[in-house]
C-alpha cells in the first residue's frame, strides 16, 4: 500500500474481529502542517459525515514534529453533532508510547460503527502541546479519506479539559487537534 494508506493493527481491533488485512485509514493525512500554535486551552477538531458505513477503530492527536506528545498526553473524543455527551473518548499517552501514523499518535477504542446521514464531531485536548490546521488562513495541506465529507472546523475555547467543540471559524478544513482511524464494516 502507498505510504499515505498505511494500515495499523491494534490488539483491540483484533479482539473485535477486525483482521489486519482490512486497512485502517486516517480520516485526514496531513501532507504539510499549517502554522503551529499552542493547543491549550482549546479542544480542536472538525465536523464530518461518512459516505458509507465505517468502523471507528482509534482516535488520534497531532504530534508536532512526530517526536512524542507533551506532558501526560491527550484526550480525544467523538460526538454526534449537537450532543454534548461524547460517544467515545480515548486517552493518548504522552511521549512516544502511542502508535504513530504520519503526524498523529493513536489510541485504540472499542469499535464503533458510523453511518451516513449522521453528523459527527471529533476533537482533541492536548495540554501544553502544539497544534496545526489545514483549510484555513494558517496554510497547510492534507488528503481527506474519500469515504468522509468534511463539514467545518470545530473547537471549544477556554476549557482546560476535553470539551464538546461547538464553535467554528466557518472553514471547510480542520483544526489538528484530532484525527481518527476508520476501517470498513465487516
Amino acid at each position: 500500500m502507498p505510504h499515505i494508506f498505511r494500515s495499523l493493527c491494534f490488539a483491540s481491533a483484533l479482539a473485535a474481529g477486525i483482521p489486519c488485512a482490512q486497512a485502517q485509514v486516517a480520516a485526514i493525512t496531513l501532507v504539510q502542517p499549517g502554522d503551529a500554535f499552542e493547543s491549550a486551552p482549546y479542544s480542536l477538531g472538525f465536523a464530518f459525515s461518512v459516505r458509507e458505513d465505517l468502523r471507528l477503530t482509534a482516535l488520534g492527536v497531532y504530534d508536532h514534529g512526530a517526536d512524542g506528545l507533551e506532558g501526560t498526553g491527550a484526550q480525544v473524543g467523538l460526538w454526534l453533532d449537537g450532543q454534548p455527551q461524547a460517544l467515545v473518548v480515548a486517552s493518548v499517552p504522552g511521549g512516544t508510547a502511542a502508535t504513530l501514523d504520519g503526524l498523529f499518535r493513536y489510541a485504540p477504542v472499542q469499535p464503533l460503527d458510523l453511518h451516513p446521514g449522521a453528523r459527527y464531531v471529533v476533537a482533541a485536548y492536548l495540554d501544553g502541546g502544539m497544534a496545526s490546521s489545514f483549510g484555513g488562513d494558517q496554510g497547510g495541506a492534507a488528503m481527506v479519506d474519500a469515504r468522509i465529507g468534511l463539514l467545518a472546523d470545530r473547537y471549544a475555547d477556554g476549557f482546560f479539559e476535553l470539551a464538546y467543540p461547538g464553535q467554528s471559524d466557518g472553514f471547510t478544513g480542520a483544526w489538528l487537534g484530532a484525527n481518527l482511524l476508520l476501517a470498513p464494516v465487516p
